[in-house]
């Protein structure tokens, strides 16, 4: 049987539903489905979860039919607050919560049905403020799509609130300026 990245997405969903993980859906796939399709061959998951509990994740992942090499994600998670699993020839990149963004994001997610299972997204303006931090082409494009498609709609206050918030931590300016062009603004 061929696995399919829909496959992978649904499996990696229902373990962390099952299990009650604290997480949203990232990267392209939550890109696609809040703001333009594109494709992508991985899943991407923020996940709130304590370093001392990645052993029992892990063993729980593994347990699960996931591809787990403990060491090296326990190590990549020291070292950068991510790590790594996988699932047939598709990998699963989780990256630990750490920021007060991400927690926010957690507690105003939502609740999307996606390959036949409801998942938790982060809300537009959440998304575009993670893809903007992130600063690649690519992640600005997604924040773009994501624009584009809810313009009218976004909480414009809750976007500028966190991006000046981002810009004082970071002492960075870059954030306020790119979020001012995506909403058409000086």
């Amino acid at each position: 049987m061929t696995v399919l990245l829909d496959d992978v997405y649904k499996k990696v969903v229902n373990f962390l539903n099952e299990r009650k993980y604290k997480y949203i859906v990232i990267g392209g796939i939550a890109a696609g489905t809040l703001g333009e399709p594109r494709v992508t061959g991985d899943v991407d998951v923020d996940i709130i979860i304590s370093n001392r509990d990645m052993a029992d994740f892990l063993a729980a992942a593994r347990k699960a039919g996931f591809k787990v090499q403990k060491d090296k994600c326990l190590d990549s998670v020291e070292r950068t607050g991510t790590f790594r699993i996988y699932y047939d020839q598709f990998h699963v990149d989780f990256l630990l919560a750490s920021t007060d963004l991400e927690t926010q994001a957690w507690v105003k997610r939502k609740s999307i049905k996606l390959h036949g299972v409801k998942a938790f997204f982060p809300t537009p303006e959440d998304m575009i403020l993670l893809k903007i931090i992130s600063g690649r082409e690519r992640d600005l494009l997604d924040a773009k799509g994501i624009a584009l498609r809810h313009k009218g709609k976004l909480d414009t206050k809750y976007l500028k609130t966190w991006a000046r918030t981002l810009c004082d931590e970071a002492e960075d300016i870059r954030i306020w300026n790119i979020l001012n062009n995506l909403l058409g603004e000086k």
